[in-house]
Protein backbone atom coordinates (compact mmCIF):
# COMPACT_ATOMS: atom_id res chain seq x y z
CA UNK A 1 0.00 0.00 0.00
CA UNK A 2 1.59 3.19 -1.14
CA UNK A 3 1.70 6.33 0.93
CA UNK A 4 -1.17 8.08 -0.84
CA UNK A 5 -3.57 5.59 0.49
CA UNK A 6 -2.21 5.27 3.93
CA UNK A 7 -2.58 9.03 4.49
CA UNK A 8 -6.70 8.65 2.92
CA UNK A 9 -7.34 5.88 5.45
CA UNK A 10 -6.03 7.72 8.31
CA UNK A 11 -7.84 11.10 7.55
CA UNK A 12 -11.10 9.07 6.63
CA UNK A 13 -10.91 7.06 10.26
CA UNK A 14 -12.25 9.54 12.37
CA UNK A 15 -14.62 10.30 9.67
CA UNK A 16 -16.11 6.83 9.86
CA UNK A 17 -15.66 6.18 13.80
CA UNK A 18 -18.23 9.57 13.81
CA UNK A 19 -20.94 8.80 11.14
CA UNK A 20 -20.77 5.32 13.24
CA UNK A 21 -22.31 7.42 16.62
CA UNK A 22 -25.84 9.28 17.20
CA UNK A 23 -24.53 12.41 17.78
CA UNK A 24 -26.06 16.20 17.77
CA UNK A 25 -25.21 19.28 15.60
CA UNK A 26 -24.23 21.13 19.02
CA UNK A 27 -23.95 21.10 22.67
CA UNK A 28 -27.06 23.35 23.35
CA UNK A 29 -30.03 20.62 23.73
CA UNK A 30 -32.72 20.61 25.74
CA UNK A 31 -33.22 18.04 28.58
CA UNK A 32 -36.84 16.81 30.03
CA UNK A 33 -36.51 14.55 33.19
CA UNK A 34 -39.72 12.45 34.39
CA UNK A 35 -38.96 11.01 37.67
CA UNK A 36 -40.54 9.20 40.43
CA UNK A 37 -39.19 7.97 44.04
CA UNK A 38 -39.52 8.75 47.96
CA UNK A 39 -40.23 11.61 49.72
CA UNK A 40 -39.27 12.10 53.29
CA UNK A 41 -40.78 15.43 54.77
CA UNK A 42 -39.21 17.26 58.02
CA UNK A 43 -39.94 16.21 61.17
CA UNK A 44 -39.09 19.37 63.20
CA UNK A 45 -42.45 20.70 63.95
CA UNK A 46 -44.22 21.12 67.06
CA UNK A 47 -47.57 20.01 65.46
CA UNK A 48 -46.04 16.30 65.05
CA UNK A 49 -45.31 16.04 68.36
CA UNK A 50 -48.42 16.80 69.22
CA UNK A 51 -50.30 14.64 67.03
CA UNK A 52 -47.73 11.82 68.42
CA UNK A 53 -48.32 12.79 71.80
CA UNK A 54 -52.08 12.04 71.80
CA UNK A 55 -53.06 9.66 69.07
CA UNK A 56 -50.88 6.72 67.40
CA UNK A 57 -49.57 9.20 64.59
CA UNK A 58 -46.11 8.55 63.62
CA UNK A 59 -44.20 10.88 61.60
CA UNK A 60 -42.22 8.19 59.77
CA UNK A 61 -45.75 7.25 58.13
CA UNK A 62 -45.35 10.25 56.26
CA UNK A 63 -42.82 9.37 54.05
CA UNK A 64 -44.42 8.44 50.73
CA UNK A 65 -44.10 8.35 47.03
CA UNK A 66 -42.92 11.55 44.96
CA UNK A 67 -42.59 13.33 41.51
CA UNK A 68 -39.86 15.24 40.04
CA UNK A 69 -40.19 16.94 36.68
CA UNK A 70 -37.43 19.26 35.54
CA UNK A 71 -36.45 20.82 31.98
CA UNK A 72 -33.58 22.50 31.19
CA UNK A 73 -31.58 23.86 28.41
CA UNK A 74 -27.63 22.62 28.45
CA UNK A 75 -25.94 26.26 27.25
CA UNK A 76 -22.56 24.52 27.47
CA UNK A 77 -21.28 21.34 27.85
CA UNK A 78 -20.83 21.72 31.66
CA UNK A 79 -23.55 23.90 32.44
CA UNK A 80 -27.35 23.64 32.39
CA UNK A 81 -30.29 26.17 33.98
CA UNK A 82 -34.55 25.69 34.08
CA UNK A 83 -37.25 25.11 36.39
CA UNK A 84 -38.30 22.18 38.20
CA UNK A 85 -41.60 20.86 39.74
CA UNK A 86 -42.22 18.32 42.48
CA UNK A 87 -44.98 16.83 44.02
CA UNK A 88 -46.11 15.04 47.26
CA UNK A 89 -49.12 14.03 48.79
CA UNK A 90 -49.33 11.51 51.46
CA UNK A 91 -51.99 10.70 54.19
CA UNK A 92 -51.69 9.28 57.35
CA UNK A 93 -54.21 7.30 59.58
CA UNK A 94 -54.38 6.93 63.23
CA UNK A 95 -56.61 6.69 66.25
CA UNK A 96 -56.79 8.51 70.05
CA UNK A 97 -54.36 6.97 72.59
CA UNK A 98 -56.28 7.30 75.68
CA UNK A 99 -60.02 7.39 74.49
CA UNK A 100 -62.25 4.79 73.36
CA UNK A 101 -66.01 5.95 72.00
CA UNK A 102 -68.76 4.66 74.40
CA UNK A 103 -68.74 1.44 72.51
CA UNK A 104 -65.34 0.66 72.73
CA UNK A 105 -63.96 1.45 69.57
CA UNK A 106 -61.26 3.98 68.97
CA UNK A 107 -61.43 7.03 67.85
CA UNK A 108 -59.89 7.89 64.37
CA UNK A 109 -58.66 10.48 62.44
CA UNK A 110 -56.49 11.31 59.17
CA UNK A 111 -53.47 13.77 58.78
CA UNK A 112 -52.85 14.66 55.18
CA UNK A 113 -49.62 16.86 53.89
CA UNK A 114 -49.34 17.53 50.64
CA UNK A 115 -46.35 20.04 48.91
CA UNK A 116 -45.14 21.10 45.42
CA UNK A 117 -42.05 22.63 44.63
CA UNK A 118 -41.41 25.40 41.94
CA UNK A 119 -38.88 27.09 40.91
CA UNK A 120 -35.34 27.08 39.09
CA UNK A 121 -32.71 25.39 38.89
CA UNK A 122 -29.12 25.16 37.99
CA UNK A 123 -26.88 21.86 36.85
CA UNK A 124 -23.42 21.30 37.15
CA UNK A 125 -21.26 18.45 35.36
CA UNK A 126 -18.04 18.73 36.27
CA UNK A 127 -16.71 16.04 33.88
CA UNK A 128 -18.86 17.24 30.71
CA UNK A 129 -22.14 16.32 29.98
CA UNK A 130 -21.10 14.52 26.22
CA UNK A 131 -18.26 14.29 24.34
CA UNK A 132 -17.30 16.85 20.94
CA UNK A 133 -16.31 15.53 17.70
CA UNK A 134 -14.56 18.08 14.94
CA UNK A 135 -16.22 21.72 15.32
CA UNK A 136 -19.81 20.78 15.57
CA UNK A 137 -21.01 17.16 16.53
CA UNK A 138 -21.99 16.40 20.16
CA UNK A 139 -22.44 13.35 22.01
CA UNK A 140 -24.03 12.11 25.05
CA UNK A 141 -21.30 10.75 27.52
CA UNK A 142 -22.21 7.10 28.83
CA UNK A 143 -21.93 8.05 32.37
CA UNK A 144 -22.53 11.47 33.76
CA UNK A 145 -22.50 12.68 37.57
CA UNK A 146 -24.15 15.71 38.24
CA UNK A 147 -24.93 18.28 41.04
CA UNK A 148 -27.89 20.50 41.40
CA UNK A 149 -29.06 23.93 42.92
CA UNK A 150 -32.12 26.00 42.64
CA UNK A 151 -34.40 28.28 44.33
CA UNK A 152 -38.03 28.40 44.74
CA UNK A 153 -41.33 28.48 46.50
CA UNK A 154 -42.86 25.36 48.30
CA UNK A 155 -46.40 25.40 48.82
CA UNK A 156 -47.67 23.62 51.14
CA UNK A 157 -51.50 22.34 52.61
CA UNK A 158 -51.75 20.29 55.91
CA UNK A 159 -55.01 18.61 57.02
CA UNK A 160 -55.97 16.30 59.95
CA UNK A 161 -59.99 15.04 59.64
CA UNK A 162 -62.24 12.59 61.72
CA UNK A 163 -63.35 12.40 65.29
CA UNK A 164 -61.39 13.90 67.88
CA UNK A 165 -62.05 14.44 71.71
CA UNK A 166 -62.86 17.55 73.54
CA UNK A 167 -61.52 17.21 77.39
CA UNK A 168 -62.37 20.62 78.36
CA UNK A 169 -66.04 19.70 77.90
CA UNK A 170 -67.55 20.82 81.57
CA UNK A 171 -69.64 17.13 80.96
CA UNK A 172 -66.25 15.66 81.23
CA UNK A 173 -64.39 14.11 77.30
CA UNK A 174 -66.76 13.98 74.40
CA UNK A 175 -66.14 13.19 70.71
CA UNK A 176 -66.58 15.55 68.09
CA UNK A 177 -66.28 15.57 64.17
CA UNK A 178 -64.12 18.06 63.01
CA UNK A 179 -61.44 18.73 60.14
CA UNK A 180 -58.29 21.44 61.38
CA UNK A 181 -56.21 22.49 58.10
CA UNK A 182 -53.84 25.43 57.23
CA UNK A 183 -51.60 26.21 54.20
CA UNK A 184 -48.94 28.29 52.78
CA UNK A 185 -46.30 29.01 50.20
CA UNK A 186 -42.85 29.96 51.80
CA UNK A 187 -39.34 30.41 49.88
CA UNK A 188 -37.38 27.22 49.42
CA UNK A 189 -33.79 26.47 48.41
CA UNK A 190 -32.87 23.00 46.71
CA UNK A 191 -29.81 20.66 46.53
CA UNK A 192 -29.08 17.54 44.82
CA UNK A 193 -26.79 15.19 43.42
CA UNK A 194 -26.80 12.41 41.00
CA UNK A 195 -25.63 10.32 37.88
CA UNK A 196 -26.75 9.88 34.60
CA UNK A 197 -26.57 6.66 32.01
CA UNK A 198 -26.81 6.98 28.47
CA UNK A 199 -29.26 4.65 26.77
CA UNK A 200 -29.46 6.14 22.93
CA UNK A 201 -28.89 9.62 21.61
CA UNK A 202 -32.03 10.89 23.25
CA UNK A 203 -32.30 8.97 26.43
CA UNK A 204 -30.89 8.80 29.71
CA UNK A 205 -31.56 6.93 33.12
CA UNK A 206 -31.58 9.08 35.95
CA UNK A 207 -30.91 8.69 39.63
CA UNK A 208 -30.57 11.54 42.02
CA UNK A 209 -31.43 12.70 45.23
CA UNK A 210 -32.61 16.25 46.13
CA UNK A 211 -32.71 18.23 49.39
CA UNK A 212 -35.29 20.90 49.70
CA UNK A 213 -35.34 23.38 52.38
CA UNK A 214 -38.32 25.33 53.50
CA UNK A 215 -40.81 26.39 56.75
CA UNK A 216 -43.64 28.41 57.36
CA UNK A 217 -45.67 29.73 60.52
CA UNK A 218 -48.45 27.80 61.12
CA UNK A 219 -51.75 29.65 61.49
CA UNK A 220 -55.28 28.80 60.51
CA UNK A 221 -57.40 26.14 62.80
CA UNK A 222 -53.14 25.36 63.73
CA UNK A 223 -52.33 28.97 65.12
CA UNK A 224 -50.16 28.31 68.36
CA UNK A 225 -48.03 25.39 67.11
CA UNK A 226 -44.93 27.85 65.52
CA UNK A 227 -43.43 26.44 62.81
CA UNK A 228 -44.21 23.61 59.94
CA UNK A 229 -40.89 22.34 58.79
CA UNK A 230 -41.12 22.03 55.19
CA UNK A 231 -37.50 20.28 54.32
CA UNK A 232 -37.84 17.04 52.79
CA UNK A 233 -35.35 14.03 51.40
CA UNK A 234 -36.13 12.39 48.29
CA UNK A 235 -34.61 9.77 46.46
CA UNK A 236 -35.41 9.33 42.39
CA UNK A 237 -35.34 7.28 39.66
CA UNK A 238 -36.19 8.38 36.09
CA UNK A 239 -35.79 9.36 32.66
CA UNK A 240 -34.12 12.16 30.63
CA UNK A 241 -35.45 13.02 26.95
CA UNK A 242 -33.19 15.11 25.12
CA UNK A 243 -34.48 17.17 22.11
Amino acid sequence: MNKGKILILTLLAPIGVFAQRDYFSRPTVVNLEFSLGMTRPGNDSDVYDFFEENTTFDHEDLDGPGALFKGHFQFTNNWSAGGAVSLFKETVDSEDRFYNDEDGFPILQTTELKTAWVGGDLIWTPFGAGETFGTRGWAPRRFVPYLSGGAGFKFWELRSYGDFVDEGDPAGPSIFTAEFADDGVAFSLRFGCGFRVNLTKNLDINFSLEKELAEDDLDGDFRGFGDIDLSSGSAYVGILVRI
